[in-house]
């Protein structure tokens, strides 16, 4: 992948008995859990999970892989968040910091040019711009600490829908669009998000066999995502094309 972003991710899984009457629009109920995210394929990820006999954690950790998939365009693999998790039994909160961090290899003048100059959207578009990506390992650190369902079976549904493919929406080829120069110019984003040359429009299927492929690799091992075949790609890419992530970095 060769534009990454940073994100910050908020899941809501909600156990509870009782719930405040909206003023205006009137709340959905559970007695038993709730998964809320921006996307109904991703909520389904995690209500798979529960319905498996998961925890919230367990939802949580498929629903954020989910939702990479769906929605790259405002999380993913490549990027990084915040996690708080509330023990109604015990009363303790506990939060995750898993942002992305800064290439060993980044300098504070990294995005001025020659005469201190702010050179044009480099903090945002291309190589220069991707931080040591967190997710992966954030998720895995929470699953290894309170999940109860088996790793794989959680990151299960996200290759699935990567493989298998899922119908794009209006605001996934809007966020596209809104990206269609940076697509434009990069080889393997092209690849990805058109088809001959045409952005998909609402309704098509998008399939993404190779982050399938990665999502698998992760599946087994999720520090494969850190020393293993993903690493090694991602430290090959960056050095052939002025990044600053190495190996060690990962």
């Amino acid at each position: 992948m060769r534009v990454l972003s940073g994100i910050f991710i908020l899941f809501t899984i909600t156990f509870y008995s009782q719930i405040a009457t909206a003023a205006f629009i009137q709340p959905l109920r559970s007695k038993r859990a709730m998964v809320v995210s921006a996307h109904p394929l991703a909520s389904d990820a995690g209500l798979e999970m529960l319905r498996k006999g998961g925890n919230a954690v367990d939802a949580a950790v498929a629903t954020t892989f989910a939702i990479s998939v769906v929605e790259p365009f405002s999380a993913g693999i490549g990027g990084g968040g915040f996690l708080l998790i509330h023990d109604s039994k015990r009363r303790t909160i506990q939060a995750l910091d898993f942002r992305e961090r800064a290439p060993l290899k980044a300098t504070k003048n990294m995005y001025l040019d020659s005469s201190g100059k702010v050179r044009q959207d480099a903090s945002i578009n291309g190589y220069l711009a991707v931080g040591t990506p967190g997710t992966v390992a954030g998720m895995y650190e929470v699953h290894r600490r309170y999940g109860k369902l088996p790793w794989s079976r959680v990151v299960a549904p996200a290759i699935r829908l990567a493989k298998d493919g899922f119908a794009v929406e209006n605001k996934f080829v809007q966020a596209v669009q809104s990206r269609k120069n940076v697509i434009a110019t990069n080889q393997a984003a092209r690849a990805i998000f058109t088809r001959n040359g045409n952005f998909y429009q609402p309704g098509e299927i998008l399939v993404q066999q190779d982050l399938g492929r990665s999502l698998q690799d992760i599946a087994a091992n999720p520090r494969s995502f850190y020393t293993g075949r993903i690493a090694g790609n991602i430290a090959s890419d960056m050095a052939k094309n002025g990044g600053l992530i190495t190996l060690q970095d990962l």
